[in-house]
């Protein structure tokens, strides 16, 4: 989704850039804008380079990432041009869908098969950047969270 950002004297009208980035990244903008040093333990990185123009400075995310239960449970990488997707991961499925952004910008075409390669790196994002849930309706049994169980008597 794009951004439009107005600050005279400081972004050019009318400028444009392809940076990458996330809701995560605005702290540590606003951050850098008022001139006050980010938290330490965060994953957000400030896009005020490439507001300002100084594209060279900017730092860029080797990968986002981020999942959600709604929609029947979701999980996501989103890595250069490629992302990856799980859907329904309340009804265990594991099958992750991968969408080449640069030429298909409303992810019709799932080209897993094609790229295995690029389906296992998001794989191990997956794996490496869940945190179990700690609260119940969030947690996702397929991903390993532990699930309470239910009481039917």
């Amino acid at each position: 989704v794009p951004m439009i950002a107005s600050w005279p004297g400081n972004i050019t009208p009318g400028s444009k850039n392809d940076h990458i980035s996330a809701f995560w990244d605005v702290m540590q903008t606003m951050a850098d804008i008022a001139g006050n040093k980010t938290p330490l333990n965060t994953d957000g990185i400030s896009f005020l380079p490439s507001m300002t123009g100084s594209n060279d400075n900017q730092q860029e995310h080797e990968f986002l990432y981020w999942e959600f239960p709604s929609y029947g449970g979701q999980q996501a990488v989103r890595m250069g041009d490629w992302k990856g997707i799980r859907r329904n991961i309340f009804k265990g499925n594991m099958e992750i869908e991968l969408y080449n952004l640069a030429n298909d910008i409303r992810e019709e075409e799932n080209v897993a098969e094609a790229y295995p390669d690029i389906v296992e790196r998001i794989t191990t994002i997956m794996e490496n950047e869940h945190t179990p849930a700690t609260i119940e309706r969030f947690k996702m049994e397929a991903l390993g969270d532990p699930v309470a169980a239910l009481d039917n008597n």
